[in-house]
């Protein structure tokens, strides 16, 4: 087999979302399983849409997420010559014509003979009228059209710029593509294109069309089922090799395994299979992804990731790292779920105190405070053998006074085990804030 080139080629008229992002990475992950290339093509000839800030951030993307491609980025604003050569070439061999491009029907009474070119004409591609065109999908198998089912399309508009069906050939000659991987919507598009290559005595490429990714709800994934632009998941504290990992999964499978490795993926993307329905995004089952790699850190690695303050490496910061890592899926969980270890919480949720703090709650809060102060080895098993001894004196349940003392030194009611926060916060901190919260609910 001759090398396999794919390519990935959005348009810069919008962020990279989820379903460019993991199209993209099956188109790369197909060549470099065959120890092909990939390339990037930007398609920004829509010069109203097209801006470069989104051009630099479907490249910062890519870098994010650690697909790298080969070759030179390769921009279709620059190949306006070549399409116009190749215009001329279908013109002179019969397989396109000039007409006013007002209506369809109307313009097929110039295929035999065109109109001369100006500034009121467009071109249209003379699509084949008998029989058939046919492809063997990588994905969907043998896919089908009635060649008279297929419309002559432009493919110069009257300010003689090419259009995109005619584009994306020309370019895929250019660049020698052997495979085109993408989504589904462009099948249509596929059959038109296909007979452009004929036209043009081209080797046509083979194509992998992948279904769509639905929200859970099965209807088209939108910005309400979570999905958002790459760039986006970075900020929501997602780990590249995540997304990575979780896009693969996406639409392809290899037995049950659910984990690899940038290798792994690299090698075994041809041996395993892509699926033929829509694929259905959870960002639960992302979050799942984001806790394995995040599990697998050690505390240095953590430290480096998270890169604020209070998380400098200190030992006191590297307790609570290692307290807190298994309730934590994100990267901004590690900031959100550890505030009160480094500053003592001044506002308490009406709701819950109101739940859980009852007349007789005082009292036993005070009694435990009394307890702690006599604690001498302020360790976990010392503190819990405090509770304890309340809970047993006032024959009480453990929550009757454990959610109201996490509730105290917390401000929350969802924390790691409370012995063990006590112990991390120090003898001193935790009598001040239960003091502190005894005077405040009292009033």
């Amino acid at each position: 087999m001759s090398k396999v080139v794919t390519r990935f080629a959005p348009s810069p008229t919008g962020y990279l979302h989820i379903g460019g992002a993991r199209t993209a990475l099956f188109a790369w992950l197909y060549a470099k399983s065959h120890g092909g290339d990939c390339l990037l093509r930007i398609e920004d000839t829509d010069k109203e849409r097209s801006e470069d800030k989104y051009t630099h951030e479907i490249i910062n993307s890519f870098q994010w997420l650690g697909i790298e491609f080969d070759q030179d980025v390769v921009y279709q604003s620059l190949n306006a010559n070549s399409y116009n050569e190749m215009i001329d070439s279908l013109l002179e061999m019969g397989c396109a014509y000039v007409c006013p491009g007002n209506d369809l029907e109307d313009d097929k009474k110039f295929r035999e003979k065109g109109l001369q070119r100006d500034n009121n004409t467009v071109v249209r591609f003379k699509m084949p009228t008998e029989g058939s065109t046919t492809f063997n999908d990588l994905v969907k198998g043998e896919l089908q059209v009635s060649n008279d089912q297929l419309d002559d399309f432009i493919i110069e508009r009257s300010d003689g710029s090419a259009t995109y069906n005619f584009c994306v050939v020309v370019d895929d000659i250019d660049s020698e593509i052997s495979h085109v991987i993408r989504g589904d919507d462009h099948v249509n598009n596929t059959f038109k294109q296909i007979n452009v290559f004929k036209a043009l005595n081209a080797k046509i490429p083979e194509y992998g069309h992948v279904p769509m990714i639905l929200g859970e709800d099965g209807k088209r994934l939108s910005k309400r089922h979570g999905a958002l632009g790459v760039g986006e998941y970075a900020e929501l504290g997602i780990l590249p090799q995540a997304l990575k990992n979780y896009l693969l999964r996406l639409g392809w499978s290899k037995g049950d395994e659910e984990i690899f490795t940038d290798q792994e993926m690299q090698v075994d993307f041809k041996d395993g299979t892509l699926n033929q329905s829509p694929a259905t995004f959870s960002m639960e089952k992302l979050l799942w992804f984001n806790k394995h790699y995040l599990d697998q850190m050690t505390i240095d690695q953590l430290n480096d990731l998270i890169n604020v303050t209070p998380f400098d490496g200190g030992a006191f910061a590297n307790t609570v790292l290692e307290l807190i890592r298994d309730r934590c899926s994100s990267v901004r969980d590690f900031l959100t779920l550890t505030d009160y270890f480094f500053e003592d919480p001044h506002e308490f949720d009406t709701a819950l105190i109101d739940k859980h703090i009852k007349e007789e709650t005082y009292q036993y809060l005070d009694l435990l405070l009394k307890r702690f102060q006599e604690i001498d080895e302020w360790k976990s098993e010392n503190i819990k053998e405090a509770i304890e001894v309340i809970v047993n004196e006032q024959s009480i349940g453990f929550a009757k006074i454990g959610l109201p003392l996490r509730l105290a030194l917390t401000a929350t009611v969802n924390s790691p085990s409370i012995d063990l926060i006590c112990e991390v916060l120090g003898k001193d901190v935790t009598e001040r804030r239960l003091n502190s919260f005894l005077t405040k609910i009292k009033g």
